[in-house]
């Protein structure tokens, strides 16, 4: 009786258990994938992936024996119980990059009998109608050529594009300048059995200095060229020769032509009034960095960043792009809270500009691309921006104006808070800037202490009118090390550290 007993507790702890195994066949055309150039067998190979191999690996790999474009796979799933639900998906591998179908994701089920599931078509795209197509793809180069960002002599211009025919976005497919056309550059592709009506992504590139060099996108959407199945075959006369020819029209590099480009260098005055900044930090105490993590408490410089200016460098701004408000280098006013740059735009600079000010080197004035857009004007040596208002690509600061209207209704222009800044340069040797800003006129007092606390130097005793103020301290007569700055006005005290190095 008790070995019964035993016999019928193995027999349940063996049920409970013991993993079910059912053969599962998997199958998935690719034929169609290849037409579209999407897939090839020399070098791709096709896995599945699912709830039962933890969506990883290479170990489910398809094959396709009769060459028949249907890869087919059988493995065992094993499953604790019966009438278990897994998702999977095929995918490409042996590329750049594995390549997945699309969601949703597949389901099967697991049962007790061997499962052969049905042939589908890779991504759920199934065959259309194609047409045979030879395509002439021309870029012109000339406004490279001018601005010195294409050497004809060493340089390549390629095509990649979303085909095996165009390097499936890699490879060095070189065109050639057109005889007689100086600058203009083409090549004439042919594509077999291309679905009609599909569009086929392609891009340019310089590929500077040719084979193995550095390749340079140009920027803007992909282009595209999309097969009808009406094409006529005129080429070569007088019968053609099998493919449909889809003449592009030859295109500007990045869609950059003449009428984009400045033809005379321009000093271009930028102007952005702050008052909305400093508005917020006043009644919030903070604004932070768009880009997460560093905060501004106060404002001790403002810069400006471009694609064609100097890049988007936040947090290591070169000093020739830093604005001020001292009344010079294009600043109208000296303290008015408008800050000012100039910058210098050689001949054959693209017209339209994109660009964003930065506060302490941080990218705080709007969100990720969004930024302030001008077209220069080359008529003058000198251009005037027209004024920006902090913050307006954005939404971040539109409870702050950037004027105040008066009793007349004009715009009077008022710092909102007293600012310490830190010293420009430092560490300094012998001399540097400091610059503070009073809301009221009013008595105040800026000193040098050293690290014991002893007052070095006095640079501003007295009173003075609301505003920013810009004072130079020279310390050639002191000797290296750490001194402090100390402002008192009214209630305010700020101090700042500055090194002195010789």
């Amino acid at each position: 009786m008790r070995s019964s007993l035993l016999t019928a507790i193995v027999v349940i702890l063996l049920a409970t258990t013991v993993a079910w195994a059912t053969n599962v066949t998997f199958q998935v055309n690719m034929g169609f994938q290849r037409t579209l150039g999407n897939f090839d067998p020399t070098t791709n190979s096709v896995v599945v992936r699912g709830g039962f191999n933890n969506w990883s690996g290479n170990g489910n790999m398809l094959t396709d024996p009769d060459g028949d474009s249907i890869y087919v796979g059988t493995w065992d799933v094993p499953t604790a119980v019966p009438d278990t639900t897994y998702q999977y998906k095929f995918l490409i591998v042996g590329g750049a990059s594995d390549v997945w179908e699309a969601d949703p994701n597949r389901e099967f089920t697991v049962g007790a009998d061997t499962l052969t599931l049905p042939v589908v078509w890779f991504n759920r795209q199934e065959p259309v109608v194609t047409a045979n197509v030879e395509v002439s793809f021309s870029v012109d180069m000339n406004i490279q050529i001018l601005v010195g960002s294409f050497n004809p002599e060493v340089d390549w211009v390629i095509i990649r594009g979303n085909h095996t025919n165009l390097g499936n976005w890699g490879g060095e497919i070189r065109l050639d300048e057109v005889t007689g056309s100086p600058g203009i550059y083409s090549i004439l592709i042919q594509f077999d059995d291309m679905p009609v009506g599909t569009g086929v992504g392609h891009k340019f590139l310089i590929l500077e200095g040719g084979v193995g060099g550095t390749a340079h996108w140009e920027s803007g959407s992909d282009r595209l060229f999309t097969p009808t199945g009406n094409e006529p075959d005129n080429l070569p006369p007088p019968s053609g020769n099998g493919y449909g020819e889809i003449l592009l029209p030859v295109v500007y590099y990045s869609n950059t032509g003449p009428d984009d480009i400045i033809t005379n260098p321009v000093n271009a005055v930028f102007q952005v009034d702050i008052r909305p900044l400093y508005g917020r930090i006043r009644d919030e105490g903070y604004v932070q960095d768009v880009q997460g993590g560093d905060t501004i408490f106060f404002v001790e410089s403002i810069q400006i960043a471009g694609d064609n200016i100097c890049g988007w460098p936040w947090g290591s701004f070169p000093l020739e792009y830093f604005l001020n408000d001292n009344g010079q280098d294009g600043d109208v006013a000296a303290g008015d809270s408008v800050w000012s740059l100039t910058v210098l735009f050689p001949a054959a600079s693209a017209r339209s500009q994109i660009y964003k000010y930065g506060a302490n080197q941080l990218d705080a004035e709007a969100g990720f691309a969004m930024n302030h857009i001008v077209n220069l004007d080359d008529s003058q040596p000198t251009f005037m921006v027209p004024s920006d208002c902090w913050g307006s690509p954005d939404t971040l600061y539109d409870d702050w104006p950037c004027l105040l209207a008066g009793s007349d209704g004009a715009a009077e222009l008022h710092p909102l808070e007293y600012q310490l800044s830190q010293n420009y340069p430092n560490p300094f040797n012998p001399s540097t800037m400091i610059s503070f800003v009073l809301p009221r006129a009013e008595l105040a007092k800026l000193a040098v202490f050293d690290v014991l606390g002893r007052q070095v130097a006095t640079i501003v005793d007295g009173r003075l009118e609301a505003g920013k103020h810009i004072v130079s301290f020279d310390g050639s007569w002191l000797s290296s090390g750490v001194y402090f700055y100390r402002l008192e006005a009214g209630s305010f005290r700020a101090t700042h550290k500055m090194l002195l190095l010789k």
